[in-house]
């Protein structure tokens, strides 16, 4: 079992498109079974999945990363609490999922759940942005000079690029801070004595 743990770890780190696709084969009805016995449809079982493997992806990448279940409870485990969460948000009450399954789960994969959830805010309030914003901050984010992306956006001056900037950052601060999942996602790190 474990060696077809490992299998799939390499798979999901290569990007190997077979193996991946044997993965979701095999896994993706059980983990459907599990979220339509709990509230979500099909689609929902496949974008909590997709976001399963993007958190096994990033744990992965430690060096000190060991396999030390098999696969499939590893994988079970971060979707059981991917979809946990978003049934609390969705509710703003304890969720109790119904199921035969116990896993416990460290405190590193429940932070990289968190940092997962936090990208899916982010983007999603940057996309609310305008055509201009998005651009300029994805010259910024990219490190661009200032000197550049004022003739990259064609903009009048340095100055003026920086209090576009300062603007546009601004504004997706405040789209962020306004999503209800924020709101959740903060109000459940301060609980755990974490940092708001």
């Amino acid at each position: 079992m474990e060696k077809e743990g490992n299998k799939y770890i390499k798979a999901i780190k290569k990007n190997d498109f077979q193996a991946l696709k044997e993965l979701y084969q095999q896994f993706l009805p059980k983990i459907s079974y599990f979220i339509k016995n709990n509230g979500g449809t099909f689609e929902d079982a496949k974008d909590v999945f997709q976001d399963a493997l993007v958190v096994i992806y990033k744990k992965t990448r430690s060096n000190d990363f060991e396999l030390t279940s098999g696969f499939y409870t590893l994988l079970y485990g971060i979707c059981r609490n991917l979809w946990g969460n978003r049934l609390q948000k969705k509710s703003r009450t304890e969720v109790t999922l119904t199921d035969d399954y116990k896993y416990t789960f460290e405190d590193e994969t429940s932070r990289l759940i968190e940092k997962e959830e936090e990208n899916r805010i982010f983007w999603d309030a940057f996309r609310q942005l305008g055509q201009g914003c998005q651009r300029l901050l994805e010259l910024f984010f990219a490190k661009t000079k200032m000197a550049d992306i004022v003739q990259q956006l064609e903009l009048s001056s340095v100055a003026y690029a920086k209090k576009r900037k300062f603007q546009c950052k601004e504004q997706l601060i405040k789209l962020v801070k306004a999503d209800a999942r924020y709101v959740e996602l903060n109000y459940k790190v301060s609980e755990h004595g974490g940092k708001v």
